[in-house]
């Protein structure tokens, strides 16, 4: 599955307060080579979104599919010199962490280019979409981007 982002929220919610540690993790970004080719001719960077979000407690919220209504907050983060982004030293409120109705909340990824060269969003990425933060824990979990409108067989 590709997912290309056209963000337009601002940033992450920062955390106030008492907070609980997200488990760290590791996103490594494998660009085609047209994506990589293009990015490196305009000097573009790559930033990773990741979002935490979660159902409530029995009674505590709506139905309201696809989206969860308990929102923990996020975290940005450039990739580095490998294309990875690291995800360490993230925390989210223990307030809205302690209305969770199953701590191993969820995770989304977004990947895009950074906006720095060019205004738009040039890569389309095969994000990790709501999967649970167990599943990333300690791990480094790659997501292939190429650019938008190129053929969507990335290589592994």
């Amino acid at each position: 599955m590709m997912a290309s982002c056209s963000r337009t929220h601002g940033k992450p919610k920062e955390s106030a307060g008492s907070t609980v540690d997200v488990p760290e993790f590791v996103i490594a970004v494998k660009l085609s080579p047209q994506a990589e080719t293009r990015l490196k001719s305009i000097h573009e960077s790559i930033e990773v979104l990741a979002m935490f979000d979660g159902d409530p407690l029995p009674g505590q919220g709506k139905y309201n599919p696809p989206n969860r209504d308990v929102v923990l907050g996020g975290a940005e983060r450039p990739v580095d010199a490998n294309n990875e982004a690291r995800f360490e030293n993230v925390r989210v409120p223990l307030s809205d962490w302690n209305r969770l109705a199953d701590k191993n909340y969820f995770v989304t990824i977004n990947t895009f280019s950074a906006r720095k060269a060019d205004e738009n969003n040039l890569l389309d990425c095969d994000d990790p979409m709501s999967r649970r933060i167990e599943s990333f824990r300690g791990k480094r979990i790659e997501v292939r981007c190429g650019l938008i409108g190129e053929a969507h067989d990335l290589p592994r």
